[in-house]
């Protein structure tokens, strides 16, 4: 038409460009430059990225180049080379969605938003994932924080994708680099959600690490953030962000203890929960993104794991051990979930499955414990693991709980004997694989796989027949205190649980202890027994935390130090 600029974007255009960054419409490259050697400075936005190869949109993306009518007088409007066709091609083109790579700072952003946050928040509603409100803005002012979150959704993709790992390493390293040079010049909360951030991008990646590293530089800075804190005022914003990253990082430094081998046993985690949680009435409407309704109950579990650490570095349990064990147990017993809860906005994250999820937890942790100080009286393993279970059965897959299910289900699977129970837990452990995509679900699956092996060829072996569970250690002193006649017969130290073949100490019994000790051992083999006795609940020392049936066992034999969460 005359007067028309066919090469001049429309003016409907015009006003949708000025409502968005510059930045956002950029065209893609396959790989991309970052600036200054391929870190960002502090101060530059993260989004401003330089591209190989530099593109006009408004001289070149948006042209619309439309032929000339072809000499020949032909008015067929359905030839592949016509006007008519090419026109609508090039319509065609031009409402078509971006197609971005898969490395793009666009496309990560994209699955960080749509994938990656759904599996860090047991709710994610339009406006209450704190990942997507609280901590993605802080990304914009900070390329080590920018890093640490491709980085992490770098490596959840990985899965789907493999060589996307390339760039889950790359983006780590800049985030580190990024951290190290300007910690010194970052907000305390900026500098926690890096730290938070790079730690479940270690575990994601590795498979078998926990990120204890990081946890750790985590907790320095959470202390020097709550010192600030105190001292000064801080907006609503700020204090809800900073309660999110301290929470955040109870959760993670609890779940991490339950498997790291490290000899901190502080109870960092009870200081920071206790500083930084609301007022009563708050606390109980208030669920917990990762906690959910368990909030109250982590510091407990917390000191469950580090009861645990000292057991598993001892040959025997101690009064103090005992007595500890015992305080501890009453403590889960007396705990309750919370009164109310107010409900998320997301349909897929119900009250109830969260409740259901925190007393999981309340068992699993009973659980865990007995298997550490099984002198403490307490229902047998297999009694434990099945309200575990239960408690797990309640909460379909369909439900947002299940992405903080992992502790919990490789407790009590390891105890399942039967094939219905294990057919069940490993459809559990692929269905949740299947909706998480993180490696650390097929790392717990492995672990459950070979504790089974384990338990299944000691018991068919005939070893468990001649093995003394350790509840019978009281057997002894009642024992020795008749004054029987002492001979050269020995047995098998009960303790001995590093030597599945009874390779260990040898201990001198009497011929009165010898005959009623093979009364008690010498018992017909069943395939698959429990690990403890149905009516005394005495463990046999291999079945502990001590022991290679146990799951933590089988991740000290492989040198894994998995993430249950």
């Amino acid at each position: 038409m005359p007067g028309s600029d066919l090469t001049a974007p429309s003016t409907e255009y015009a006003n949708f460009r000025s409502q968005h960054p510059e930045s956002l419409y950029q065209p893609c490259q396959p790989s991309l430059i970052i600036q200054r050697n391929g870190y960002m400075d502090e101060d530059d936005d993260v989004e401003e990225v330089v591209r190989q190869t530099y593109v006009n949109p408004d001289h070149e993306a948006w042209i619309m180049r439309l032929p000339s009518p072809s000499s020949s007088g032909s008015s067929s409007g359905s030839s592949e080379g016509s006007p008519t066709v090419t026109c609508w091609n090039t319509f065609d083109t031009l409402y078509r969605e971006p197609v971005y790579s898969n490395d793009s700072p666009e496309m990560l952003m994209l699955r960080f938003d749509r994938q990656t946050c759904g599996i860090l928040s047991v709710k994610d509603g339009p406006t209450e994932n704190p990942w997507r409100t609280l901590i993605w803005p802080l990304a914009r002012d900070c390329s080590a924080l920018y890093h640490a979150i491709a980085s992490m959704t770098s490596f959840h993709t990985s899965r789907e994708i493999p060589s996307m790992r390339v760039q889950g390493i790359h983006h780590m390293r800049s985030s580190i680099k990024s951290l190290v040079s300007g910690i010194q010049n970052m907000r305390f909360d900026t500098a926690i959600a890096t730290t938070l951030v790079l730690a479940f991008a270690e575990s994601w990646d590795q498979h078998i690490s926990t990120g204890i590293n990081h946890i750790k530089g985590a907790k320095i800075l959470v202390n020097q953030a709550l010192v600030q804190h105190r001292q000064a005022s801080f907006s609503a914003e700020d204090t809800a962000r900073l309660r999110f990253l301290c929470n955040t990082w109870v959760y993670m430094d609890v779940i991490a203890r339950l498997t790291s081998v490290d000899d901190d046993e502080s109870n960092d985690f009870d200081n920071v929960y206790e500083m930084m949680s609301p007022g009563p009435l708050e606390n109980d409407m208030q669920l917990d993104p990762l906690m959910g309704c368990a909030s109250t109950l982590f510091p407990v579990v917390g000191r469950v794991a580090n009861l645990v650490r000292r057991v598993r570095k001892s040959e025997s349990n101690s009064p103090a051990i005992i007595s500890q064990a015992v305080d501890l147990k009453r403590m889960l017993e007396a705990w309750i979930p919370p009164s109310f809860v107010e409900p998320p906005e997301d349909p897929t994250s119900e009250i109830q499955h969260s409740l259901q999820t925190a007393e999981a937890y309340r068992w699993a942790t009973l659980l865990y414990l007995h298997q550490a100080v099984p002198e403490v009286p307490s229902l047998s393993s297999a009694d434990l693991s099945k309200k575990v279970l239960e408690y797990l059965a309640t909460v379909p897959l369909s439900s947002r709980a299940i992405i903080v299910h992992i502790y919990p289900l490789l407790a009590a699977g390891a105890e399942a004997n039967n094939e219905e129970d294990r057919r069940w837990v490993a459809d559990r452990w692929q269905s949740m694989g299947h909706r998480m995509a993180i490696g650390v679900i097929d790392r717990c699956a492995d672990v459950l796989k070979e504790v089974w092996s384990r338990r299944d060829a000691y018991e068919m072996s005939g070893q468990s027949c001649l093995r003394m569970p350790v509840a019978t250690t009281c057997l002894y002193s009642s024992m020795l205190k008749r004054n029987y006649t002492v001979d050269e017969a020995v047995v098998d130290d009960p303790f001995d649980w590093i030597n599945s073949c009874g390779g260990g100490k040898r201990r001198a019994a009497s011929g009165g202890d010898l005959e009623a000790l093979r009364a008690l051992r010498l018992n017909p083999p069943r395939p698959r027994r429990s690990s403890a006795d149905l009516m005394t609940g005495a463990i046999d020392p291999l079945f502990t935390v001590r022991g290679r049936l146990h799951w933590l066992g089988v991740m000290k034999d492989w040198g894994w130090e998995v993430l249950l969460g």
